[in-house]
């Protein structure tokens, strides 16, 4: 049985939030350390990310606040079906704002984004309310999709390296370990995220996801971006 969100949420910000009373506290007040770096580790909160965390998200305020991020990523964060910008409908609430404190403070570089997520034009709270928004938001517009001759291959390889151990069977991530929902993104963008990571370029790359990734080629990536695009979104795959 899936854990509804607000329930799932409260669980992955209390582990989430265990983990940065156990660390150091000198760590906790630096710049976090981005993939590749000494010391990096992932998913170690900012003091921001806690912050967010610990406020109730509302999804009709996130939908106002929403309003100035519809140039890039569009009605009911459909983004681009050439994956300039990520699909986010959908997408659990709790990986949007890892996604947003990250880019905030550095860890994830993403220029595009910078000026948007900057402090200067979003709260904390407003951060808390677009991702609620997102996370139940729906959209009948179509994701870009991928090659489906491709898809059956992306089936194998999904299989052969054990996404589903993370990302689920459905793609729909695992809202409490902060994985992503992967189901009806827009290939082209699944294609180009796997690249960066592939090649340590993400800057909050999760270790596991580079190491599986190692030596993957460019054919086999494209057919599991093929793959996941063609999921249905999870919360109508059945169960």
């Amino acid at each position: 049985m899936m854990l509804n969100a607000h329930r799932a949420w409260a669980l992955a910000a209390a582990l989430l939030l265990s983990v940065t009373a156990h660390a150091d506290p000198a760590d906790a007040a630096s710049s976090p350390l981005g993939f590749g770096s000494k010391g990096y580790v992932w998913n170690r909160m900012t003091p921001e990310q806690v912050q967010v965390l610990k406020l109730s998200g509302d999804p009709v305020r996130g939908k106002e606040a929403y309003r100035a991020c519809r140039g890039c990523h569009r009605s009911e964060g459909v983004g681009r079906s050439d994956g300039a910008y990520p699909r986010m409908t959908g997408q659990h609430a709790i990986v949007l704002i890892k996604q947003i404190t990250d880019t905030r403070a550095g860890l994830r570089v993403n220029p595009k984004m910078e000026p948007f997520s900057s402090r200067h034009a979003v709260t904390p709270q407003e951060i808390a309310d677009i991702a609620v928004y997102l996370s139940r938001a729906r959209s009948t517009v179509d994701n870009g999709q991928g090659d489906p001759a491709l898809a059956v291959a992306g089936a194998a390889a999904y299989a052969r390296l054990r996404c589903h151990e993370c990302h689920g069977k459905a793609g729909e991530g695992n809202e409490v370990k902060v994985y992503p929902v992967v189901a009806a993104q827009h290939a082209d963008y699944l294609l180009r995220e796997m690249q960066h990571v592939q090649a340590g370029q993400r800057g909050n790359s999760h270790p596991d996801m580079v190491k599986t990734l190692r030596g993957v080629s460019d054919t086999e990536l494209k057919a599991l971006a093929s793959f996941m695009s063609r999921l249905p979104d999870y919360r109508d795959a059945p169960r």
